[in-house]
C-alpha cells in the first residue's frame, strides 16, 4: 500500500507543474513597428582632376621648345686660320673644340635645330670622335676622310658614317677656296638621305633660364682657355646675353654669313689628353686623344658669371653630368653651348 502511495505521489509531483500552467498565457511580444528608410540623396560625383598640362617638349641640345624631327648631324670643321671664316657654324646647337696634332684644334659641330645647306670646311675624323659622339646614340658624322685606324674605329662605333664615301651627293667643293679647305656639306640633304641616324637625345645638359647659384658666382667679362696650343677666347655681351667668340684682337669672329659666332654657355671640362701615335698626319705628327669618359674639374660660364664644379661620364654610351660641389646638376642657359675639351691643367684665365 505504501509502495502504491509513493508511486501516486511521484506521479502527482510530476504532474504538478503541468497543473500550475493553467491561466492566461503571456501575450506575445509586440512586433516592432515597420519603418521605411528615408531615401538617401545620391552623392554628387566628384569630377576627375584635370590633367596637369605637360611641360612643352624641349630640344635636349638647346633647352628650347620643340624637339627636331630630323636626325642629328655632326660635322668635323676646320679651326685654323686657313679654314676661316667657317661656313654655317652659327647654326650649330652644340660645338665641341678638340685638340688634334701640333696643338691645333678642330671643331665637332652638332646640327639638329637648323641644318644649313652649306657647312664647312669639312675635315677628317679622329680616334676620339666616336667616343665623344656615342652619347648622342647614333648621330651621323660628316667628315672628309681619315687615316685607316680612325675610320675603322668609326665603323665599329654606333656613330653613322656620313662621309663622302657613303653620302657623296651631299658634298661639294667650293671654287673660292684652296683644298683641303674647300669641302662643304649640305646637312639638310644629309639628314634626308642618311639611314639609321637618331634624333636628339639627352646627352647630359640641364637647362634653366635662371639658377640661384649665379647670385653667389663671380662676374666674368672675358674668358681665355688654351686647348692644345690654341687660345680660345670669349667675351660677354650683356645686351644679347651671350658669349661672343673673339679673335686675337678681341673682335667677334664671324662666319661667311657675317653673323657673329656666339653661344649662351661656355663649358670647360678638363680631362686627360694624350698623344695618339696610332693616328698621325702626313708629316708623321701624332694627333691627341682627349678622353671624354671619366671625371674631372669643370668651369661653366653663363649669364656673365662662372660656376665651378666637376664633370662625370661613366661609360661611352652615357651622357655627361655637370655637377656643383654638392653634386647637384649645374644648369645652362637655354640656347646651346660651346664645349672646350681642355687637357687637365691647361691654362685658363677669366676676369
Amino acid at each position: 500500500m505504501r509502495k502504491r502511495a509513493a508511486v501516486v505521489l511521484v506521479v502527482g509531483l510530476l504532474a504538478g507543474p503541468a497543473g500550475c500552467s493553467g491561466g492566461d498565457p503571456s501575450p506575445p511580444a509586440a512586433a516592432p513597428a515597420a519603418t521605411t528608410a528615408a531615401p538617401r540623396p545620391s552623392p554628387t560625383p566628384t569630377p576627375p582632376p584635370k590633367p596637369r598640362p605637360k611641360p612643352p617638349a624641349v630640344n635636349p641640345l638647346t633647352g628650347l621648345r620643340g624637339v627636331p624631327a630630323r636626325p642629328v648631324i655632326a660635322v668635323k670643321i676646320d679651326d685654323t686660320a686657313s679654314g676661316r671664316p667657317q661656313i654655317g657654324l652659327e647654326a650649330a646647337d652644340v660645338t665641341y673644340v678638340e685638340q688634334v696634332e701640333g696643338g691645333a684644334t678642330r671643331l665637332v659641330a652638332v646640327f639638329a635645330s637648323r641644318q644649313p645647306a652649306t657647312v664647312g670646311p669639312v675635315r677628317s675624323v679622329r680616334n676620339n670622335d666616336p667616343e665623344l659622339l656615342a652619347a648622342y646614340r647614333r648621330p651621323a658624322l660628316a667628315y672628309s676622310g681619315g687615316a685607316a685606324g680612325p675610320v675603322r674605329r668609326l665603323h665599329r662605333s654606333p656613330v653613322v658614317d656620313a662621309g663622302p664615301g657613303a653620302q657623296g651627293g651631299a658634298y661639294r667643293r667650293l671654287t673660292t677656296r684652296p683644298a683641303p679647305y674647300n669641302l662643304v656639306v649640305d646637312t639638310a640633304r644629309l639628314a634626308g638621305t642618311v639611314r639609321g641616324a637618331s634624333r636628339p637625345v639627352d646627352v647630359g645638359f640641364r637647362w634653366a633660364g635662371t639658377d640661384p647659384r649665379l647670385d653667389r658666382a663671380r662676374k666674368v667679362s672675358r674668358v681665355e682657355v688654351v686647348v692644345g696650343r690654341t687660345r680660345i677666347r670669349f667675351g660677354w655681351e650683356a645686351q644679347g646675353r651671350r658669349w661672343l667668340l673673339l679673335d686675337a684682337n678681341g673682335r667677334a669672329r664671324r662666319t661667311t654669313s657675317g653673323k657673329a659666332i656666339a653661344t649662351p654657355n661656355v663649358v670647360v671640362p678638363f680631362s686627360r689628353a694624350r698623344l695618339d701615335r696610332t693616328n698621325v698626319d702626313v708629316l708623321g705628327t701624332p694627333s691627341v686623344y682627349t678622353s671624354t669618359v671619366g671625371a674631372g674639374k669643370l668651369l661653366v660660364f653663363r649669364d656673365g658669371r662662372v660656376l665651378t664644379g666637376t664633370w662625370q661620364r661613366r661609360h661611352v654610351i652615357y651622357g655627361t653630368h655637370y655637377l656643383d660641389a654638392g653634386r647637384r646638376e649645374l644648369t645652362l642657359r637655354p640656347g646651346g653651348a660651346w664645349v672646350l675639351l681642355a687637357a687637365t691643367g691647361a691654362p685658363v684665365a677669366y676676369r
